[in-house]
């Protein structure tokens, strides 16, 4: 990592003193802070693909459709799905749309977006199922917070439509935090109901993963 001197000594301390906490009764696999671990089946992955970035699975996504982003802050990759997939409406979902607002004024100016603020899963609630194309989830980032997105997105989706999960680790190394994706995610593909569709690849593996219904490809 690029720091200082003095950030070194600072992190050198600080995982010293993590050592000392979490160290005793520390389990394989870091069972003692995650929980045990689930892997999705082999089944689920046998069709799916591999990019590179986020960005380059977008030109694989259909054209055109509806499309809705749970968690959407500066607009960056709303920009994306405009320029790239070409919705018909776009629908974001967010806490608040100020920083859209100042970052990307073009974004929420779109006559396709549509602004929908407060909860994520309470508001996608609202609409009729299978209205869109596929949904971005990158929302609360707490396991109980995804689990809603994603409870409520499956039913949202067209029969052969797309739950895409940003942020697909355990732990955030920017945030020191840890993350509820991947739990929910290996769920759901451990019960079958699921496969993958593609991983996306992220330069610190904040990857993007892709759920369809199995035979959809």
């Amino acid at each position: 990592m690029n720091l200082r001197e003095d950030q070194r000594r600072w992190l050198a301390d600080a995982q010293a003193q993590w050592n000392d906490v979490m160290q005793p009764g520390a389990q394989p696999l870091g069972t003692h802070l995650f929980g045990p671990p689930l892997s999705p089946p082999d089944a689920a992955m046998a069709s799916a693909r591999l990019f590179a970035t986020r960005s380059a699975a977008l030109h694989a996504l259909p054209r055109g459709g509806a499309i809705a982003e749970l968690g959407t802050q500066a607009g960056r990759y709303a920009r994306q799905i405009l320029d790239v997939c070409q919705p018909e409406a776009l629908h974001l979902f967010d806490l608040e749309f100020d920083t859209l607002r100042a970052k990307a004024p073009e974004v929420a100016a779109d006559p396709r977006v549509h602004l929908h603020v407060g909860d994520s899963s309470t508001n996608l609630e609202a609409f009729p199922d299978r209205s869109f194309d596929w949904i971005y989830i990158d929302g609360d980032h707490s396991e109980g917070g995804v689990q809603r997105d994603a409870s409520c997105g499956a039913g949202k989706i067209r029969d052969d439509g797309l739950l895409v999960f940003n942020n697909y680790t355990v732990w955030s190394p920017l945030e020191l935090t840890d993350y509820g994706i991947l739990p929910v995610v290996n769920r759901m593909l451990a019960s079958g109901e699921w496969e993958v569709a593609y991983l996306a690849l992220h330069p610190l593996m904040y990857c993007d993963i892709a759920l369809r219904r199995p035979g959809r490809d």
